[in-house]
């Protein structure tokens, strides 16, 4: 499987699921990456996480998280949409320092803990898809799963080259790209 073929499976989702609540969705998420964290991350297991995550049961949130105030790489993501000359020939590898599973969950964790904060106030914005920023600062884009993992794809096959190999911190960018790319 290459980006345009998961993209493509990704934008089938809704023929199979119901959409749903996007934090709880990113609650079982995170579940089901703990689960299979010893594996070797394909897009065939990445599908079957999110997948799985449709239908799963979201952990309790950990009140913890809400210490969370940005992403764990967030100079990748401006770089690659702020200057379309350099974004070309920057290095589009994951820049934190967090090896690649624990760069994936603490986007999980940063995700989680943003959309619990904006509950009460930017969700409830009929306009939010037009784009709302959080206390935090951060900008959002998409506020449900299919939004966020079909953007994320999009924004994937859009603007990196073709994965031939996985690592963990993918499923963390397919997140952080979903929030951001509209």
């Amino acid at each position: 499987m290459n980006s345009e073929e998961f993209y493509t499976e990704i934008s089938k989702l809704n023929k199979s699921f119901e959409n749903r609540n996007l934090e709880e969705y990113l609650l079982a998420l995170y579940q089901n990456v703990i689960e299979h964290k010893n594996e070797e991350l394909s897009y065939k297991l990445t599908l079957k996480l999110i997948t799985k995550s449709f239908k799963s049961k979201p952990i309790q949130f950990n009140n913890e998280w809400l210490n969370c105030k940005t992403a764990p790489d967030e100079n990748r993501i401006s770089q690659k949409f702020t200057n379309k000359e350099i974004s070309s020939s920057i290095d589009k590898s994951n820049h934190s320092e967090l090896e690649p599973f624990e760069f994936t969950i603490e986007v999980l964790k940063f995700q989680i803990a943003e959309l619990h904060k904006m509950k009460d106030k930017q969700l409830k914005n009929e306009y939010r898809y037009f784009g709302v920023t959080s206390d935090t600062g951060n900008v959002w884009y998409n506020f449900d799963p299919f939004g966020n993992l079909k953007c994320g794809a999009r924004c994937m096959v859009d603007n990196e080259e073709d994965f031939k190999i996985l690592d963990w911190s993918f499923i963390g960018e397919l997140l952080e790209n979903g929030r951001i790319y509209e």
